[in-house]
């Protein structure tokens, strides 16, 4: 086992200058939100950033949440690449050498990880978890085969979860539409009733 900061580098977000000119985009916490349930975050844009830790999200990287009960985990996807991260934010940009990203996001997202994180926490009404905490977490490294097997296999599940997630949400659509239906059908046949007599 090594920790988190032997295998990926953890940068800290920016505070965000919003302006309606700006040309850089940023990801915040209700962003992470969003992309995690697969929706296209509403980025905002501002300023460009002018410290160096500044860095821009990239194929490959881990988006983390820093504050807030859970610990939200992303991988990043086409929808974020070249925008920065805000203060509430962790980059966790893996060292490709060493470990598989998607194999990284479902280590960090394991129950008993999300236990640790959680105890690292500090503050009481909206809890941050400190940037050391995040890199003193040690991740199991098998070798990079196996990493990538169990990044396949975490992958297929969090598909499969989706598509049940939509699924649910189709049939609970169908079933009111059935409802709505039966009840304008009960509804005419109530008013032919009427005007028959």
């Amino acid at each position: 086992m090594l920790e988190l900061q032997n295998i990926a580098s953890v940068f800290s977000g920016v505070s965000v200058r919003e302006t309606k000119s700006g040309s850089a985009r940023f990801m915040r916490l209700s962003d992470l939100s969003d992309l995690k349930a697969g929706r296209t975050p509403a980025l905002t844009t501002g300023e460009a950033p002018a410290v160096a830790r500044a860095l821009m999200i990239e194929e490959g990287d881990l988006i983390v949440g820093a504050r807030g009960s859970a610990t939200d985990i992303c991988g990043a996807s086409d929808a974020v690449f070249g925008a920065f991260v805000s203060l509430d934010i962790y980059l966790v940009r893996p060292n490709r050498d060493r470990v598989n990203p998607q194999y990284l996001v479902a280590f960090l997202a394991l129950p008993a990880t999300q236990a640790l994180l959680a105890g690292s926490k500090q503050g009481s009404s909206l809890a941050r978890l400190p940037k050391d905490a995040l890199e003193r977490i040690e991740v199991p490294l098998p070798p990079m085969p196996v990493q990538k097997i169990i990044a396949g296999l975490a992958l297929s599940f969090e598909e499969e979860d989706k598509l049940l997630h939509k699924l649910t949400n189709l049939n609970s659509i169908l079933g009111r539409e059935t409802v709505a239906r039966a009840i304008r059908a009960a509804d005419t046949q109530q008013f032919l009733k009427r005007s028959i007599q």
